[in-house]
């Protein structure tokens, strides 16, 4: 069958068949089939006792290919949400994962929120203690059917999803499934919440006329940016000295990529970028000026584009005489319940309709940009790499450090390859150029992302290299041996890098940041910060047939970089690297 796209990010299937139609079928074959009709080819599952009519349904009717998403098992639910969120990254389609009630959603929580916090279009789904006692097919016939029962189950995540509701009647299947992937894809996107009790997943759904298509699933197009703002910010850009666009997250629209490279380099605008979470643009821009930080102290025009915290006043802010515009699809990022910085103009768009109507307006101010503008900002720039690649080690020599580390990282990889980075590969030096080869950890800092979300592209992609970059305090908290289980288990070949220090580096640099001339520092405190004797790591991707080594010397990083990766790429063994760090 071939897909159409009827609206922004989402390919629709058609309908089955007359000979294929789900009439007279329970809720749970009509859910599973509806899924697969919006084009959600994946369904990310850990299993329970409300999935037995799903069970049955995908026994009864799922071996038909297209008929129903196929389920990819997770061992815990961080896993499979994060597999999904991924597995986004790679497609920009909505992805759909399933939890078993109450305790399921308890343990994807934080990943949850990562989905959010990222505008991560996830179809949340987990099943609801039976409601009936007794009397029903589906009714409860266990003991934790009354335990696992809240007052509230979506409250778990309501702050957080966009939109949350409980399925009642098998008759509101495709209806409630419709809406749902409706809202999670509507901008801003972001996941929703549905709760499907076990006895309405068994109910005989009424039967529907195969012949009468349900209208094509259309989802409301982005904002588009003012006109009349354009024209202020282009006026500004364009007659500024020293303009800068800042940004963290404008990447997550892979298009734009090209289109801010374009612009800045066209214009003479400088780029810089605050925390990015996304390969924004490219390393090699001839106007690239490093962090937002740097370009402070110069900017007299500042466009911070898709920032959620544009700058942090103690680590360094704009000139008070600097003019600062805020533009993304919430500039104000409403969503947090504090954030006041200041904005002299704000703009509510897309990031792509932005820079669409900026070419524009400054293609007409060509003439009001300063000439020497170009090779001032080429200068700076210079400036910038040349400061840079001051504090890269020399090759061969020292200790093993993060930066060491990312460089040689940086020198192994392709251009194709994804790294999914969980604190340690800094990008301005890893040095990535292409869109989509780039994803920091989410804004919520849901630790334990980078791994189960490396094993989701890897799913979407599996042509691609796929690098987990992460620490390893991150490590434990990506449920390691559920996350090798699945590599294993789905063919799902993914290389993962510990930077092992065995320390919390974010609890004592929070503690330098708050007291750095405090008696914690002088007596380096780390009673809630050590992690040591951390275990053998390769060995828990060797207990699942993967390939794994210990790397202590920084002679041998390069050579079990392209040990691993060799695994990874010939062999199609997932990989492990535990690579002992100075702390």
């Amino acid at each position: 069958m071939t897909g159409r796209t009827t609206g922004p990010g989402i390919a629709q299937e058609p309908r089955l068949d007359q000979d294929d139609d789900v009439r007279g079928s329970s809720a749970a074959q009509r859910y599973l089939a509806e899924l697969r009709a919006l084009g959600v080819q994946t369904l990310f599952v850990n299993a329970g006792t409300d999935f037995a009519p799903l069970v049955e349904a995908y026994a009864q009717g799922g071996s038909a290919i297209g008929r129903y998403p196929v389920p990819v098992l997770a061992g815990h639910e961080n896993v499979a949400a994060g597999m999904a969120h991924g597995a986004y990254l790679m497609t920009g389609q909505p992805q759909a994962v399933m939890f078993h009630v109450s305790v399921g959603t308890a343990n994807a929580v934080s990943a949850v929120i990562n989905a959010a916090r990222e505008r991560v279009p996830m179809i949340v789904t987990a099943g609801r203690t039976p409601i009936l006692e007794d009397g029903a097919l589906g009714a409860r016939d266990t003991a934790i059917h009354w335990a696992q029962e809240m007052y509230d189950q979506a409250g778990m995540v309501r702050e957080v999803v966009k939109w949350d509701y409980e399925l009642r009647n098998a008759a509101q299947v495709e209806a409630v499934l419709r809406r749902a992937v409706s809202i999670a894809s509507a901008h801003p996107r972001g996941p929703v919440y549905l709760t499907l009790p076990r006895e309405v997943l068994a109910e005989t759904a009424p039967e529907t006329d195969a012949a009468d298509p349900a209208p094509p699933l259309v989802v409301p197009t982005g904002p588009a940016a003012d006109p009349a703002a354009v024209q202020i910010l282009a006026d500004r850009l364009a007659q500024a000295r020293y303009p800068v666009i800042v940004t963290t997250s404008a990447g997550a629209d892979h298009q734009t990529v090209a289109m801010l490279s374009e612009l800045c380099e066209r214009y003479a605008v400088g780029v810089a970028e605050a925390g990015p979470r996304y390969l924004n643009v490219s390393a090699d821009h001839p106007f690239h000026l490093g962090l937002a930080t740097e370009a402070f102290p110069d900017a007299d025009v500042l466009l911070f584009l898709e920032c959620d915290v544009p700058w942090i006043a103690r680590r360094g802010e704009p000139r008070t005489d600097a003019f600062v515009a805020q533009a993304g699809l919430d500039p104000l990022t409403s969503d947090y319940p504090m954030r006041t910085h200041r904005l002299d103009l704000g703009i509510t768009t897309s990031a792509a309709s932005l820079l669409t109507a900026l070419e524009g307006a400054l293609a007409d101010r060509t003439e009001q940009i300063p000439p020497t503008r170009a090779d001032m900002l080429a200068g700076r720039a210079e400036e910038h790499r040349r400061r840079l690649q001051a504090t890269l080690p020399r090759q061969g020599r020292g200790p093993i450090t993060k930066a060491a580390l990312t460089q040689a990282l940086s020198e192994v990889l392709d251009d194709d390859a994804v790294v999914f980075n969980e604190y340690w590969a800094d990008p301005r030096i890893l040095r990535r150029r292409r869109p989509g080869t780039y994803f920091y950890l989410p804004a919520a800092g849901g630790l334990g992302w980078a791994l189960p979300a490396a094993l989701g592209a890897k799913h979407a992609a599996p042509d691609r290299t796929v690098v987990a970059a992460v620490g390893d305090g991150a490590y434990l908290f990506a449920n390691p041996a559920a996350c090798h289980h699945a590599s294993a288990k789905h063919g799902l070949p993914v290389l993962t890098i510990i930077a092992n220090n065995e320390r919390w580096d974010a609890v004592d640099a929070s503690t330098r940041s708050v007291y750095p001339g405090g008696i914690a520092v002088r007596m380096d405190e780390s009673r809630l910060s050590n992690l040591a004797p951390q275990p053998a790591f390769a060995r828990y991707a060797e207990a699942s047939g993967g390939f794994g080594e210990e790397v202590t010397d920084i002679d041998q990083l390069r050579p079990a970089l392209r040990r691993a990766l060799h695994a990874v790429d010939v062999e199609g063994r997932q990989a492990l690297l535990d690579v002992r760090c100075a702390r």
